[in-house]
C-alpha cells in the first residue's frame, strides 16, 4: 500500500507527534495529518482510536496508535527507508533506548508542565528526578554522534523532540539542567532540522501562552 494512502491523526504540539515526524523524515516519508475530531482524547476521537492517543495511523480502515509501532509497521511493509536496525541486538537496543525516553525521561519532563506560568519554584524532588533520568541517558548513550552509535534511529527522534520541550521549560523555569550530549544531532540533518525548528517555535508559543495566562 502506498504511503500516500495513509493519514495521521496528530497535533502540532505533541512531543510524540514530533517524534514520529522526525522518524518519517529519516525514512524519507511525509504523511498528511489531520486533527483528532472533537480534540485530543475526546469521545469522538476514541470512537476511532480507542486509546485516544496521538499520533495514530489510518490506512484503509486499519488504525494503529503508538509511535514506535507505527514506525515498525512502516518498516515492515516497505514504506520508506528502514529505520529499525536489522541486527537483532541493535534492534533490541534501539527499542530499549526508545522506551527509556518515552517511559522515563519524557514523563519526568512532562511533570514540570503545570509549573509553567505558575510562578512557583520547581520542587527539588521533580528537578532531582529529571536530573537522574538525564544522567542515566548519558550512561546509556554510545559514543555517538547518535544514541546508538553512527546511525540515527527511533530513540534519537524521541530524544530530539523531548530536548526541544526541555529547552523550552529550562527557559521558562530556569532549571539549569545539562543538555543531553547527543540532543542536538538532529539539527545537523537536513531532513530533520526544519521539523525541529518548527517544533521549537510551537513550544515557545505554548510557553508564551502560559505566561500570558498567569
Amino acid at each position: 500500500m502506498a504511503a500516500t494512502e495513509m493519514v495521521l491523526y496528530a497535533t502540532p504540539i505533541s512531543v510524540y507527534c514530533c517524534k514520529l515526524r522526525l522518524a518519517l523524515a529519516l525514512k524519507g516519508l511525509h504523511l498528511p495529518e489531520i486533527a483528532p475530531p472533537g480534540g485530543y482524547g475526546s469521545a469522538a476521537y476514541r470512537a476511532i482510536v480507542p486509546q485516544g492517543t496521538i499520533p495514530a495511523l489510518v490506512q484503509d480502515g486499519f488504525i494503529l496508535a503508538e509511535t514506535d509501532a507505527i514506525v515498525e509497521y512502516l518498516d515492515e511493509i516497505g514504506a520508506g527507508q528502514p529505520l529499525m536496525p536489522q541486527d537483532p541486538r541493535e534492534r533490541a537496543r534501539s527499542r530499549a533506548l526508545s522506551r527509556f525516553i518515552d517511559m522515563r525521561l519524557e514523563p519526568s519532563v512532562r511533570a514540570l508542565f503545570p509549573l509553567v506560568g505558575a510562578e512557583h519554584r520547581v520542587p527539588d524532588p521533580l528537578r532531582a528526578a529529571l536530573l537522574r533520568q538525564l544522567e542515566t541517558l548519558e550512561r546509556l548513550a554510545d559514543d555517538g554522534p547518535y544514541l546508538a552509535g553512527q546511525h540515527p534511529g527511533i530513540a534519537d527522534c524521541g530524544l530530539w523532540a523531548v530536548a526541544v520541550v526541555l529547552e523550552a521549560l529550562d527557559g521558562a523555569l530556569a532549571l539549569g539542567l545539562p543538555r543531553p550530549s547527543v540532543a542536538g544531532a538532529g539539527e545537523g540533518l537536513s531532513a530533520c532540522a526544519p521539523l525541529i525548528a518548527e517544533y521549537r517555535a510551537q513550544m515557545a508559543a505554548w510557553v508564551a501562552s502560559k505566561a500570558g495566562n498567569a
